[in-house]
């Protein structure tokens, strides 16, 4: 039977598409990829160098994952925080079109691996030299001795920033191929040198009192920082469980480990 070339041509098409949403798993190993042991207790330096690569490399997004965007910038659509800590902090914020520059520059300064009744765990030292934040803000509530209700942009910077993230995972099989199922994540910052901060709008366009506000908000930064610490630190587990139970659903156990074939 011979097909009209519309039609030959629609056959195709489909043959192509149902090729391509069938590969719904990494092909093939990335070069910068070395597996690592995970059941070697000397595979630290192994781990680190790993995912330090996966920040440089997959900077602009992991290849045939959809879902997952670019780490740097790194994006996220909307953030709501409502902390109420007496007598320097009662506010509800929504932050929007958040974009944050720099996690490619990420260091990983140590990496850990444990084996415990069928589950691995995984640990890393963060450290970024600088992070840069810009989003848009709604904030209503009162911040150290300021009454706020305001709406603007928010840019930020952070110096010198470490923190430990630990994964925990299990393996799973799918499709005859091995997967890391991660199944939980906790991160902690550690430290942090400085923040600076600077949010427009918020005196309906009143520069004096906004600059004076936004001098008030970087003397104090780490009042503020230490207040927000379990609100960021929960916000940071979400995004970043997202991210890595993607990608490692995505990528075979056996490009990221030698334990499995």
């Amino acid at each position: 039977m011979q097909l009209h070339k519309p039609v030959a041509a629609l056959w195709w098409f489909l043959l192509v598409s149902s090729v391509v949403q069938a590969q719904d798993f990494l092909q093939e190993q990335p070069a910068f990829f070395k597996p690592c042991s995970l059941k070697d207790t000397n595979s630290g330096p192994c781990l680190s160098a790993t995912i330090e690569n996966i920040f440089q490399q997959w900077r602009n997004g992991v290849p045939g994952l959809r879902g997952v965007g670019a780490l740097d910038p790194f994006r996220v659509g909307k953030i709501r925080i409502a902390q109420r800590v007496p007598p320097n902090l009662d506010v509800q914020v929504a932050l929007r079109n958040m974009s944050t520059m720099g996690l490619s520059r990420a260091k990983i300064l140590n990496g850990t691996t444990l084996f415990n009744s069928g589950h691995y765990s995984l640990g890393f030292h963060v450290h970024l030299s600088q992070i840069g934040i810009t989003c848009n803000y709604k904030l209503k509530g009162h911040v150290l001795v300021l009454n706020l209700n305001s709406s603007g942009i928010l840019r930020s910077e952070l110096d010198n920033l470490e923190f430990y993230v630990a994964l925990k995972m299990k393996p799973q099989l799918v499709k005859g191929l091995t997967f890391m199922n991660v199944t939980a994540i906790k991160t902690d910052i550690a430290r942090i040198d400085r923040v600076r901060v600077n949010l427009t709008n918020l005196f309906n366009g009143n520069k004096e009192l906004e600059s004076s506000a936004n001098e008030l908000f970087n003397e104090n930064w780490r009042v503020l920082f230490e207040v927000l610490r379990p609100v960021l630190t929960q916000t940071f587990d979400a995004v970043l469980l997202d991210r890595f139970t993607k990608i490692f659903n995505y990528v075979p156990a056996k490009f990221f480990f030698a334990d499995f074939a």
